[in-house]
Order: structure tokens, then C-alpha cells, then sequence
């Protein structure tokens, strides 16, 4: 009787462990960033920027003269004042986009039963069922192109 019933428990027990795993997934956050519609935008939004800044250090440096040192202070002083400004953009961007992904992940893994959510990068062996990439792209990208989220602010 006893051994039935420890058979009768192991047996649910590992019914159990089995449905939970499918509650576990990954998802490649090096594809979200760099496949996601929302991650290409912000990447051709911050080369924008900075080709922007370099044209107008560029053309101001095709006025100064190449022997008014101060002028060419002056100049070296904006543009590391302006690689400055790129770089506080860049970090508020990338951490804006971050902050968006992230919810994006709690509503999608709610949505979808899912228990955890890994990153696919701490991830030493799982099979491919298991990575669920694709799909949450497609999901990040309807809500980017509803939601419009502008990451620069």
C-alpha cells in the first residue's frame, strides 16, 4: 500500500514538474534589441543625432583657420561638448527602450502563462521550444508601431 501510494505521489510529482516547464521559456534580448522594429529606430535615431552633430563641428571646422589656436579650442571644446550630449541621449534612449522592453516582457509572459521569462544569454543549454524570440518580436513590434513610444525623451 505504501509503495503505491509513494508511486501514486512520485507520478503527480513529476506530472507537475513536467506542466511547469512549459511555463519556463527564453527569449535572445540580443535579437530583441537589434531585430525589434523599436531597437532599429532608436539605433538610426542616435546615428542621426551624432551625424548631425559631427556636420556641424565639420563645417565649422572648414572655417577656422588653421593657425587661430583659440578658435581651434574653441571648436575642440564643442565638439567634445556636443560627444557629451550624444552620449547622455544615447544612455537615456537605450534605457528608455529597456524600460519598454521589460513591461513588454511582464504583459506577454502574463498573457501567454508563462512563470519565467530567462534571458536566452544566461541560458547554457535549452531547447528550441523553449525560445520563445520570434515570437515575442512579433509581439514587441505590434505594440511599438500602436504605442509610438519616442525613447529620446
Amino acid at each position: 500500500m505504501k509503495k503505491l501510494l509513494f508511486a501514486l505521489l512520485f507520478s503527480v510529482f513529476i506530472i507537475n514538474i513536467s506542466f511547469s516547464a512549459e511555463k519556463i521559456v527564453y527569449l535572445d534580448t540580443q535579437k530583441v534589441f537589434t531585430q525589434s522594429k523599436a531597437g532599429i529606430d532608436v539605433k538610426t535615431l542616435l546615428q542621426q543625432k551624432a551625424e548631425k552633430a559631427r556636420a556641424e563641428i565639420q563645417a565649422k571646422a572648414s572655417t577656422v583657420k588653421k593657425n587661430d589656436q583659440l578658435a581651434m579650442q574653441q571648436l575642440q571644446q564643442e565638439a567634445m561638448q556636443k560627444q557629451q550630449e550624444i552620449q547622455k541621449l544615447q544612455q537615456k534612449a537605450v534605457e528608455n527602450f529597456a524600460n519598454f522592453v521589460k513591461k513588454a516582457v511582464e504583459e506577454w509572459a502574463k498573457s501567454k502563462g508563462y512563470e519565467l521569462v530567462i534571458d536566452g544569454q544566461a541560458v547554457l543549454y535549452g531547447k528550441e521550444n523553449y525560445d520563445k524570440t520570434a515570437e515575442f518580436l512579433k509581439f514587441l513590434d505590434e505594440k511599438y508601431a500602436k504605442e509610438k513610444p519616442d525613447f529620446l525623451k
